[in-house]
């Protein structure tokens, strides 16, 4: 049992339902936990880095969405503005750290619980945005390589 119960991951209404697999997991989370590592230890603020972990909240809140899960949403908004104000100043103070370490390590749970027909949706639906949706992006995006 989890120390607070908010902060769990919303598991699967269908136990049966088919999820990701350990080398899935790997690949979509490995790389985004080694530039959060980074960011944590300040050994970095690149673009790249941020981008990716960016990229892991985003798919995090479009299963909330795809869901309808409140209080997951918020979460995951909430952190994003620290996200923002990382890439602005570069900086950030340990609570901020901690916070940002905490939600991903429940954004990771969250993904990794879930059907992997709706992780794929979820990353579809991220990609889309990223590619039709308005010029708000946090992060300069790379042109595409079509």
């Amino acid at each position: 049992m989890s120390k607070n119960p908010k902060m769990r991951a919303k598991r699967l209404n269908n136990p049966l339902a088919c999820r990701l697999s350990e080398p899935e997991q790997v690949e979509i989370m490995l790389k985004p936990r080694l530039h959060l590592d980074c960011v944590l230890y300040g050994e970095s603020h690149e673009a790249l880095h941020l981008a990716s972990i960016v990229g892991v909240i985003n798919v995090a809140m479009a299963l909330a969405y795809l869901h309808k899960d409140k209080y997951s949403i918020n979460l995951y908004e909430s952190v994003q503005q620290t996200l923002v104000e990382i890439a602005r100043r570069g900086l950030a103070n340990d609570e901020e750290l901690r916070r940002l370490q905490r939600v991903f390590n429940v954004a990771d749970d969250y993904i990794v619980g879930q059907a992997k027909a709706d992780v794929l949706r979820a990353i579809n639906l991220v990609e889309y945005q990223i590619r039709h949706g308005e010029g708000n992006s946090l992060l300069p995006l790379p042109p595409r390589q079509d």
